[in-house]
């Protein structure tokens, strides 16, 4: 990775860490088209790399609010959609890479937005921690559906039962990535260095929390998100 594409990937992790705070809506809907375009090698395996100094910070500063009664079912969900991800991933050539992180956007922008009520039990569980696995390793975002199984619960708890479960979701990806080669010593360097970004974009956001509170509209980001994914798929597709 060159340094114009370090310097661009973190600003675009810095923003998409911001924008979380404005909107509400996932980091990695913006993150990945934007990474996508800088250089898609940081994808998923880098970014998801990175994403732990952030996931890691939050689930360790909320730990008490923890919900811990599901989380093994949710992680059994995550592993065995992780694998079917990883495979998946291990089989698309290079050049076709941004129409499955495209087409992966778009399904978790319709997620987000459909505004599904999930019951929250075994089951449930079960399934969006497997649909989570799925998306996360084929293409780093795998919060949508998470985020929707937990939507009825208080705020402090879901903050910090999502962090964890990202956590662990994302050290669970990169060991099934690297089992499947898509994930070395390269890509962990370069995850590493991404980490700041993460970082400085949780400051950032927590800095400017009240003056966010106001700003942020879920609606105008799934837009740009799906318009980024769209123009990522054309991309690939060498309509553009």
């Amino acid at each position: 990775m060159s340094l114009t594409d370090l310097l661009a990937a973190t600003l675009a992790v810095a923003i998409g860490s911001v924008v979380q705070a404005a909107s509400g809506v996932g980091a990695g809907f913006l993150m990945v088209p934007m990474i996508a375009w800088v250089n898609i090698e940081l994808l998923p395996g880098p970014m998801i790399c990175g994403s732990l100094a952030l996931s890691g910070v939050m689930a360790w500063r909320e730990r008490g609010a923890i919900d811990q009664g599901r989380l093994p079912v949710i992680f059994f969900g995550i592993l065995a959609g992780s694998v079917v991800g990883a495979w998946v991933l291990s089989r698309v050539p290079g050049e076709q890479l941004g129409i499955v992180f495209g087409t992966v956007i778009l399904l978790a922008v319709a997620l987000a937005a459909s505004g599904l009520n999930v019951p929250l039990n075994r089951t449930s569980a079960l399934v969006s921690g497997t649909i989570s696995g799925a998306m996360g390793a084929s293409s780093g975002i795998g919060a949508p559906m998470l985020a929707i199984l937990y939507q009825r619960e208080s705020g402090e708890t879901v903050r910090a039962t999502l962090a964890l479960l990202y956590t662990g979701a994302s050290l669970m990806i990169l060991v099934i990535l690297a089992l499947f080669g898509e994930f070395d010593e390269v890509d962990l360097a370069n995850g590493v260095a991404l980490m700041p970004g993460f970082l400085f974009g949780y400051w950032l956001a927590n800095r400017w929390r009240h003056r966010l509170a106001g700003l942020g509209s879920r609606g105008p980001v799934l837009v740009v998100s799906a318009l980024a994914a769209v123009t990522l798929i054309l991309k690939s597709l060498g309509v553009l």
